[in-house]
């Protein structure tokens, strides 16, 4: 059965009792304040205690270790620490011995190792706490900090001999990786018949280094060593005692014979390369850090790096960093290299023109491809000559460039880079323009007698193109109307007019096209109404319908009463009568329309008259 350690409650600051002399396993034994080796044996039951960093196990680790007693619990009752004063009270008293038991039953929970007894009311004791710690601690009988019991399983008087090291154990060499490290026992008395070792890298055992002499390893570097050595002769309690920790161990030194070196083309574009150089150690790691004129470059950290533009004119320096545990990390650098040389533009596909050779009608440019990518300007030729001005992506030949072959020069430009140039095929000769319309010619006016027609030319491109006039009757020439404008003549009374419409411009072919045509020419219709006199809810109006060219106008007119429904009436001779009944009295606007002919307009007319 395993039983929990226990711990005690220390006294408040007003009662304090004891003044707490080392705390940790290391640190104690570094001060000359040991815990006989249960730092590595604390996984080990004692009396079948919990093992690890409590109380009962470290007591009954010591009273096994040092006092020589059997590793079997004395009494059953010895588990809990609040019960081993009650359990063995035959041998609990207050006086205090070496190698006894102070208990803390009563007042707390604990038990610890009397170490030292200086006085009937001092005494030093070392512990192992539940909450984790290892200490050593002086205790005064003052206050309320004092045991409440000694207990004597078999103190050290009654024990066996002690053996005692007069002169502490040493450790000799360099304490650097790579060099041998040596323990020096020290003197004892009296002389051990055997002596054994452990060495010790901050604060934790070595597994299998229990010779004198050991030799560190690389990720021991940075660390201090010690050695614990445990005497021992027959009669007498086995002894273990630490020595004084080293320094930090140092790396091992690490040498360059042979700097790096930067190898390839100092030529921005290129890819320059690092040699590691010779060193003195190997198994070592690079790493790299690439500068220019001396400034670390952010992307350069590989073995290799890609020169770029910004490194034109710049020399390259390469610094290779060799690092392996256990040895100083050192840092070597190349010569600076020469200059490096702007990088060389190449023209991968050819420019070349898209479009249509032809005056007015737009090419374009298609830069190519380049490597590395660039910049590109533009520079048109017309039959070898540059066209001036002519420097944008897209060119417009113009009547100077007709007959003429085209080709467009690209020039790329990047920073870092010498500029290149390509030239794209010549097209062939650039042909005659072609006329366009944005908006077609038309004519604006009325296709009335004695009316003035008029042609709008529309919008061409280009602009600015020259216009002749051919006026149409019935899509038939009329015999010299070539004027842009034109008034309706009784020859064309009947007859749809419209216009044919001529374009020319430098270097560009006639365009020709007509107007829609228009409505038939009319004779524009006069209307003349008079009144009766009226009758009761009854207007009788008289009608007479002129026009030019016409000497009696036949057709219909119309009547429109402001009480709804219309009333048609027949001309002859150009006249006629239409009475309308039915009519509300007061004053009334009627409307009269004349709806023509086919050489006479149409028209209306309102007129007003008062119904009874």
């Amino acid at each position: 059965m395993l039983f929990f350690a226990s711990f005690m409650v220390a006294p408040s600051p007003a009662q304090a009792s004891y003044t707490v002399v080392c705390t940790g396993y290391t640190s104690c034994s570094d001060k000359g304040y040991p815990h006989g080796g249960y730092a590595t044996a604390k996984s080990t039951s004692y009396w079948n205690m919990y093992t690890g960093t409590n109380c009962t196990n470290y007591v009954a680790y010591r009273l096994v270790t040092t006092n020589g007693m059997p590793n079997k619990r004395p009494k059953s009752g010895v588990g809990n620490a609040r019960d081993w004063g009650t359990a063995m009270a035959s041998v609990t008293n207050s006086t205090p011995a070496v190698g006894a038991v102070a208990w803390w039953g009563k007042t707390g929970n604990h038990v610890a190792y009397i170490e030292r007894v200086v006085s009937s009311s001092e005494i030093w004791v070392s512990e192992s706490n539940w909450s984790g710690a290892f200490d050593w601690r002086k205790i005064t009988r003052s206050g309320g900090g004092w045991p409440d019991g000694i207990i004597h399983f078999q103190d050290t008087s009654t024990a066996p001999s002690v053996l005692k090291a007069t002169t502490a154990p040493s450790i000799t060499g360099t304490a650097r990786y790579g060099q041998t490290l040596t323990a020096s026992p020290g003197a004892w008395s009296p002389k051990p018949a055997a002596l054994t070792y452990q060495w010790i890298v901050a604060g934790a055992d070595v597994a299998g280094a229990t010779k004198a002499t050991f030799k560190p390893r690389a990720q021991d570097v940075g660390k201090s060593v010690s050695v614990r050595i445990r005497a021992t002769k027959s009669g007498y309690t086995p002894v273990y005692v630490t020595s004084v920790p080293t320094a930090a161990l140092a790396p091992a030194p690490v040498s360059v014979s042979a700097a790096p070196q930067v190898t390839g083309t100092l030529r921005v574009g290129k890819t320059v390369s690092a040699t590691t150089g010779t060193w003195s150690r190997t198994g070592m790691s690079f790493s790299y850090q690439w500068l220019a004129d001396g400034v670390a470059l952010a992307k350069g950290t590989a073995a290799t790096y890609s020169l770029r533009s910004a490194d034109a004119g710049k020399s390259i320096t390469v610094q290779v960093t060799g690092s392996r545990e256990g040895f100083v990390t050192k840092t070597a650098s190349s010569s600076p290299t020469g200059r490096v040389a702007a990088g060389t533009l190449t023209s991968k596909t050819p420019p070349s023109v898209a479009g249509t050779p032809r005056v007015g009608s737009r090419l374009t440019a298609s830069p190519g491809t380049w490597s590395p990518t660039a910049d590109t300007s533009y520079r048109w030729y017309a039959d070898g000559k540059p066209v001036a001005g002519a420097t944008e992506r897209t060119f417009l030949p113009t009547s100077r460039q007709r007959g003429a072959a085209i080709r467009v020069k690209v020039t790329a430009r990047r920073a870092g880079f010498t500029s290149a140039s390509a030239t794209s095929r010549v097209t062939t000769a650039v042909g005659t323009g072609q006329i366009k319309f944005a908006s077609r010619p038309s004519i604006t006016g009325a296709a009335l007698l004695g009316t003035r027609l008029k042609v709008q030319p529309g919008t061409t491109s280009p602009a600015g193109a020259s216009a002749k006039y051919q006026w149409l009757r019935d899509g038939r020439v009329v015999s010299g109307a070539t004027g842009r404008s034109r008034t309706v003549s009784a020859s064309d009374l009947g007859h749809r007019l419209s216009v044919r419409v001529s374009l020319k411009a430098t270097g560009y072919s006639t365009r020709t096209t007509t107007t829609s045509r228009l409505p038939r020419a009319k004779s524009p219709a006069k209307l003349s109404i008079g009144v009766a006199k009226p009758a009761a809810g009854t207007v009788t109006f008289s009608i007479r319908v002129t026009a030019a060219r016409a000497t009696a106008p036949g057709g219909t007119v119309t009547v429109r009463p402001p009480s709804g429904g219309t009333r048609s009436v027949k001309l002859v001779g150009g006249r006629a009568t239409l009475t309308v009944k039915g009519q509300p009295a007061g004053t009334q606007t009627f409307r009269l329309s004349y709806g023509g002919t086919s050489l006479i307009a149409s028209a209306t007319a309102d007129k007003t008259s008062t119904v009874r």
